[in-house]
């Protein structure tokens, strides 16, 4: 790993009135910028016109001098000034020798940043610290992403069976190194779960490796990152012991544990959610499952709600069942049956609403088994356009731009939401991937995983896909010429949506786009409306809740509360276009020389939001769908 550029950032901090009219210099807080190429032996090598790309993004529309451009070798310590005060992310795209390589950063509130740079769409081995003496676990191990800055590799044995230490991959440096050995898990794991908890990580229940039989666990461990590991003196009793169950992160902060393994062997039904600000656990108000299941995936979908798929019941048979649970998981919404039962499955949630489901076929299966489903918002199962070729291992990453990356078992595809289909993701591997089943995703264009074919030991690795994320920008209207930016939230269809440049968006009622992958806080929106029936404006927290703007407020219906708004918007048939205001807790909308007005219910004041668009319930007589074209969304932030 080699440190190769570094840079200054200087942000200008100007009095509380206009910066013009400062009468005195300005405070200025010198922030240094550093680029990692952890991939490269020696680093990345800079030739004479090896040069980065820099694009600092936030809450504002970037000035057309915000990018800056910078040889790399000669201009150590220079200063990018195009970086604004309040920029809060970080794009570099760094050439050399025709290759391109792309690093993604938060920027902090305070301090230095570190920007790690790996070449795009190819594998990328993370290296070990100099020393560290650790090599990560042969099997049994959970690697997970706990925040942008860090992942973790916990639990699981070496080769000859004893257990592996827990291992700390630094995503700004890309090192990989050992938490201290007095600070490693109390108790060694095995087929435990590992999930972002608070500030650090939760690693909840498992076999302990060093007992046989093996028996579940009823404790829980946490990482935190300010102590380098792990507190030892003070482990979380769960409400029951378990292993190789499923966990997720509620939209609460919480983390649901579902099903496993108990301590008599038995396969559970039981849930309980752990609380990271008060380390309780709670199973009092928490549902339980239908189809008692070990190893389930668990999914938060866009909507707040918990999708509970696949794994295993007593007998080791598939349940081919999933389960769809409220977003605090209080209860059950309804059951889902899987169409076809095959092999290896993987599910993902698709980031404008619904899941992906993926699964191999059985060895005989006839060559049109179909293997690729969409899960809908409404909790419908339709066939999307079956992957050819071999499918043997899937597993999902990532979903930059609505299309997560999908790991077949011996190529990268990419799910493509506006053909139904998957398409080749354009890897620049010399040779295929080797992905193992402890991967993750720290960010929505990131893969990663444990590659335990390498010869000399399991190896920490990822590939940079796509770099799009909430701060992004837009180049333009969307919804004028094609569907870039935007994601359907199920199959399309005649029926359900159609986008034609001369016509707009068509939706049928119901049916909604999101903007892909940014997320806002003050925002503007003008879209136009051409049809009969004015479409739906759908502001989406990041917690799955609805403001919608337009149509007729929908009945209450389902088992459980529902948390969304409603705001009236404009009548059928007065608007040919409409503008929706968003800033801190207020939401206004008008129409041009038009009537105008406010949401009462608006927005939590910090909530960030991802904006869509739905059809709305046309007029009895006519029973129009709605369409909308020419969508600009701008950021009202100051730079």
């Amino acid at each position: 790993m080699r440190r190769f550029h570094r840079s200054k950032w200087c942000a200008g901090l100007c009095g509380a009135t206009a910066v013009v009219a400062c009468n005195r210099a300005p405070d200025v807080t010198a922030r240094i910028v550093t680029l990692y190429s952890p991939c490269a032996p020696d680093g990345l090598t800079i030739d004479g016109g090896a040069y980065a790309v820099y694009y600092g993004l936030g809450d504002y529309e970037p000035p057309s001098t915000a990018i800056g451009a910078r040889l790399l070798g000669s201009d150590v310590g220079d200063t990018l000034s195009e970086i604004e005060p309040n920029a809060r992310a970080l794009f570099v795209d760094a050439t050399e020798s025709e290759r391109e390589w792309w690093g993604v950063a938060d920027i902090p509130s305070a301090g230095n940043v570190g920007v790690m740079l790996v070449p795009a769409l190819t594998s990328c081995v993370l290296p070990e610290e100099a020393d560290a003496g650790a090599a990560p676990a042969q099997s049994g191990a959970e690697l997970a992403s706990i925040s942008s800055e860090q992942a973790l590799v916990v639990g699981g044995v070496d080769a000859m069976g004893n257990p592996s230490p827990t291992l700390v991959a630094n995503l700004e440096t890309g090192a990989v190194g050992p938490v201290t050995q007095d600070r490693d898990l109390g108790t060694p794991r095995t087929g435990a779960s590992l999930t972002p908890f608070g500030d650090g990580a939760l690693v909840a229940g498992g076999f302990d490796p060093s007992v046989e039989p093996a028996v579940a666990l009823g404790t829980a461990e946490v990482y935190d990152p300010g102590l380098g590991g792990f507190d030892q003196q003070n482990p979380i009793l769960l409400s029951e012991p378990r292993a190789n169950q499923g966990a997720v992160v509620l939209a609460s902060g919480d983390t649901l544990l579902v099903g496993g393994v108990g301590a008599a062997g038995t396969v559970l039904a039981s849930m309980e959610v752990v609380d990271p600000t008060t380390d309780t656990v709670r199973a009092e108000d928490v549902a339980s499952l239908t189809w008692a299941r070990s190893e389930p995936t668990v999914l938060r979908l866009a909507s707040g709600e918990i999708l509970v798929a696949g794994g295993v019941d007593a007998s080791g048979a598939p349940v081919t069942t999933m389960e769809l649970f409220s977003s605090d998981a209080s209860c059950e919404l309804t059951t889902i049956a899987e169409p076809v039962t095959g092999g290896a499955r993987a599910y993902t949630a698709l980031s404008s609403g619904g899941a992906l489901f993926v699964v191999a076929p059985l060895a005989g299966a006839s060559a049109a088994f179909q293997n690729t489903w969409l899960v809908g918002p409404d909790a419908s199962m339709d066939a999307a356009t079956p992957i050819e070729g071999a499918l043997t291992e899937p597993k999902f990453f990532g979903g930059a731009g609505g299309s997560p990356a999908l790991w077949t078992g011996d190529r990268w595809l990419r799910w493509q939401p506006w053909s139904n289909s998957f398409g080749a993701l354009g890897s620049l591997d010399a040779t295929p991937a080797q992905v193992s089943n402890a991967f993750t995703s720290p960010d929505s264009g990131f893969a990663m995983w444990l590659d335990t074919s390498n010869p000399s030991g399991p190896v920490v690795t990822g590939l940079r896909f796509d770099t799009r994320g909430e701060y992004s920008t837009l180049d333009g209207p969307l919804l004028l010429t094609d569907t870039e930016n935007v994601a359907p939230d199920r199959l399309v269809d005649s029926s359900t949506l159609t986008f034609d440049p001369t016509q707009g968006l068509t939706l049928a009622p119901g049916a909604s786009v999101f903007v892909t992958d940014r997320t806002y806080a003050d925002v503007a929106i003008t879209v136009d409306m051409p049809g009969v029936t004015p479409s739906l404006v759908v502001l989406r927290d990041q917690a799955g809740n609805e403001l919608v703007i337009g149509g007729v407020q929908p009945a209450p219906s389902g088992p459980c509360p529902v948390s969304s708004g409603w705001c009236a918007g404009p009548p059928e048939g007065a608007t040919s276009s409409l503008q929706v205001e968003r800033s801190g807790g207020s939401v206004t909308w008008s129409v041009p020389n038009g009537p105008s007005g406010s949401c009462t219910a608006g927005v939590d004041a910090s909530a960030r939001l991802s904006i869509g668009l739905r059809g709305a319930s046309g007029p009895a007589s006519t029973a129009a769908p709605s369409v909308a074209r020419n969508l600009n969304i701008t950021r009202l932030g100051a730079p």
